[in-house]
């Protein structure tokens, strides 16, 4: 009986957020105010009516004001609203220069990992298919499009350009490293023409994921 009585306690967004300070010494008072306003939270309505998305601005309010040095975000921005989850972004990227707290973040959303990350890993069946510095990434990434004045036979490109896609007399290459040994090899050709393009975070995992 007593254990129904202290759920009935836990009902509001505000008494669970009552209940979970206690356990958290460095708890952030200020942070729990800051994202209470930004949320829009209903303090005194029972979770079980809030939405989805108010439920899962819940769940970050609590993990973010525990005042910890690491923070594990997996899937934090599932059933957001596009102008919450832009404030939400903006807060994660600004909380680790503030508050030296160090954030892992979990998601299968590539455009919204590359506006917060700093350093990526890909993963791929339980497989690390890729880590590293976004902006060395970025860098080391580029995509190439080849276009030839008629169709070619097929052709034996320099190690890096492990992603080709060739239809009629377009190619399109991600090249992975070696990206102006490989335009040269391109423009040596005859009739080519070289275009070149950066590449998204979005792009390099569907590149990496299809080819495995």
């Amino acid at each position: 009986m007593r254990g129904d009585v202290r759920c009935a306690h836990i009902e509001s967004a505000l008494s669970l957020i009552r209940f979970t300070r206690p356990f958290f010494p460095n708890w952030r008072s200020d942070r729990e105010r800051r994202y209470m306003d930004m949320f829009n939270l209903p303090a005194n309505r029972k979770i079980s009516a809030l939405s989805k998305g108010m439920r899962t601005s819940l769940m970050l309010l609590l993990a973010i004001s525990h005042g910890a040095e690491l923070l594990i975000l997996a899937e934090p921005i599932e059933g957001l609203d596009p102008a919450v989850l832009e404030t939400l972004l903006r807060e994660i990227v600004a909380l680790p220069a503030a508050e030296a707290t160090t954030i892992f973040f979990s998601s299968h959303q590539p455009a919204e990992v590359e506006q917060i990350a700093d350093h990526v890993a890909i993963i791929d069946c339980g497989r690390r298919a890729l880590e590293g510095a976004l902006d060395d990434l970025k860098v080391r990434y580029q995509r190439l499009r080849v276009v030839f004045e008629t169709e070619p036979t097929q052709i034996s490109w320099l190690t890096g350009a492990d992603h080709v896609r060739q239809e009629g007399r377009t190619a399109s290459i991600l090249a992975r490293r070696n990206a102006a040994a490989i335009v040269e090899e391109a423009r040596s050709l005859p009739g080519a023409s070289v275009e070149r393009f950066p590449v998204s975070l979005k792009e390099i995992f569907l590149e990496l994921v299809r080819s495995n």
